[in-house]
C-alpha cells in the first residue's frame, strides 16, 4: 500500500469515528425541544419556572445521554422532558386566563360603579357613619 493510500484510508476512519460522535437527535428529543420552547412563548418563565427549569434539566439528560449512545435513558428522559414542557405550558396558559379573568372582573365592576353613579343608586358598599345610617356624598 502506497503512503497515498494509507493517508486516504486513515482519513476516511477518522470521518467516520468523527460521524459517529455527533449522534443524530432521536425524535423525542426533538419533541421535548420544541414543546419547551412553546412552554417559553406562552410565558412559563414567569407563571411555571419550576417545570420549565425541570424540562431543561430532562433535555440535557437525554442530549447527553443521546450522545453517549444510551438510546433507552435518551428516550426516557426526553419524555420527562416533553411531560415537564406541556405542565409549565398549561400552567403557564391557566396563570394567563385567570390574569385576564381577573382583569374583565375588575372592568366589570368598575362599570357597575359609574352606571350605578350616573343614576344616582348608592353603591353597595359605601362606608357607613357608624350610626347605621349610611354616608351621603
Amino acid at each position: 500500500m502506497s503512503a497515498r493510500n494509507g493517508f486516504l484510508v486513515a482519513a476516511a476512519v477518522g470521518l467516520l469515528c468523527a460521524g459517529c460522535a455527533s449522534r443524530q437527535e432521536t425524535p423525542e428529543i426533538t419533541r421535548a425541544r420544541t414543546l419547551i420552547e412553546q412552554a417559553e412563548k406562552a410565558g412559563a418563565n414567569q407563571y411555571a419556572a419550576k417545570e420549565l427549569d425541570s424540562a431543561r434539566d430532562h433535555l440535557r439528560l437525554a442530549s447527553a445521554a443521546n450522545e453517549h449512545g444510551k438510546q433507552d435513558e435518551a428516550r426516557e428522559n426526553a419524555n420527562e422532558a416533553a411531560a415537564d414542557a406541556e405542565l409549565a405550558q398549561s400552567r403557564a396558559a391557566s396563570s394567563t386566563a385567570k390574569k385576564a379573568a381577573e382583569e374583565v372582573n375588575r372592568g366589570t365592576d368598575t362599570l357597575e360603579r359609574e352606571t350605578e353613579r350616573q343614576q344616582g343608586v348608592p353603591p353597595v358598599n359605601q362606608p357607613s357613619t357608624g350610626t347605621g345610617i349610611p354616608r351621603t356624598p
